[in-house]
């Protein structure tokens, strides 16, 4: 593969996974700031070893074994520190079970995903000023041109709508919400 499709594949695969990779940090990791220098960090080393990875695997896991051993290093020197919280053999204990809870997440995110996109063009605009541009209720509103109390009951809205939607979605595959 040339470097310029590697390259490509790689981004794509990444962007679709990051955020999944990302939560199996943040989960393990009691500080933000450590957990976003440990994703960099982690996604150098996956960059380094991409011509290891195996295409049509999944990506995810391949990821988040990578960042599995960028967190027992980081545990390593937490510990000549005194910071860390619990035992290894309860953290790796821990550590193993999280994949298994990534792939649940996972369902549910791409369930999430689905219904979103059903959802009409204010519901999503609404949605995307909330949560992917932080604006608060009363901003929102104020754009909106509405009260915020009428805001929150539009949210509410929306937010059964996603629910009853992810509801029939994982019903479809056996989950329970």
């Amino acid at each position: 593969m040339d470097q310029d499709k590697q390259t490509l594949e790689f981004l794509k695969l990444f962007v679709r996974h990051e955020q999944e990779i990302y939560a199996y940090i943040l989960t393990l990791v009691p500080h933000v700031h450590d957990a976003d220098d440990l994703f960099q960090d982690g996604m150098r080393v996956m960059w380094q070893k991409f011509d290891l990875f195996q295409p049509g695997t999944n990506f995810a896991a391949w990821g988040v074994q990578i960042m599995r051993y960028q967190i027992l290093d980081y545990r390593r020197h937490q510990a000549r520190s005194k910071r860390v919280l619990m035992e290894d053999s309860l953290f790796e204990a821990l550590m193993d079970y999280m994949p298994t809870i990534q792939d649940d997440v996972a369902v549910r995110i791409e369930a999430l995903r689905k219904c979103q996109t059903l959802l009409d063009n204010r519901a999503k605009r609404i949605l995307k000023m909330r949560y992917e541009h932080n604006a608060s209720v009363l901003e929102i509103a104020s754009y909106l041109k509405v009260s915020r109390r009428h805001l929150y009951h539009i949210l509410g809205q929306i937010n059964s709508a996603l629910l009853r939607c992810m509801r029939r979605t994982l019903a479809e595959r056996s989950l329970p919400i």
